[in-house]
């Protein structure tokens, strides 16, 4: 296994797509990809989420993620900090999903996210301009990423210097291969 932090900076996101909406989520690395804090994430209805629009959002979300393990310089995390971010993240990321739940009408923040498909995002910013996108399988409430036999056409590549339409219709490959929990 590699140390965190070995390859440099890791950026990720994840994009959400559903019957009703689709959502782009920066996440921040912190001994595992969390809701970021100060990251970018929105959502737009389905029919308005076109390539350019996936695409300009997901690099903004990538951009604004945080790996906490280059920022604070040290493994394992001070678990101080590690408590310090979890109570700036988790009221954000409910209050995110809160607004998704009021938008589409769905009656709680668990259920406007369970019938949906995900792609998981991540960059090693400083080793490659290539962006990873691997669809995953649904699994209930959550999502899981399929295993190494299955991963053949689950997996995409994208310069992040893409044009937004070039990267977004990448993105779009990835959820259309996607096991959503939806179906």
């Amino acid at each position: 296994m590699i140390a965190p932090g070995a390859n440099g900076i890791t950026r990720y996101a994840n994009l959400i797509r559903t019957r009703k909406y689709v959502a782009v989520i920066s996440m921040d690395n912190r001994g595992g990809s969390f809701f970021s804090v100060t990251g970018w994430s929105t959502f737009t209805d389905r029919k308005d989420a076109t390539p350019e629009w996936i695409g300009e959002n997901l690099r903004k979300a990538l951009e604004t993620s945080r790996d906490l393990f280059m920022e604070w310089g040290k493994y394992p995390l001070p678990q101080d900090k590690i408590d310090a971010e979890k109570k700036k993240s988790g009221p954000l990321y409910m209050e995110f999903w809160g607004q998704v739940r009021e938008k589409y009408g769905f009656k709680d923040w668990r259920d406007a996210q369970t019938k949906s498909a995900l792609v998981f995002v991540n960059w090693e910013c400083e080793q490659t301009d290539q962006v990873r996108f691997a669809a995953s399988k649904g699994r209930g409430a959550s999502h899981s990423a399929w295993y190494s036999n299955e991963n053949e056409g689950k997996v995409f590549h994208a310069s992040i210097t893409a044009s937004n339409w070039e990267f977004g219709e990448v993105a779009v490959q990835a959820l259309d291969v996607c096991r959503p929990n939806y179906l």
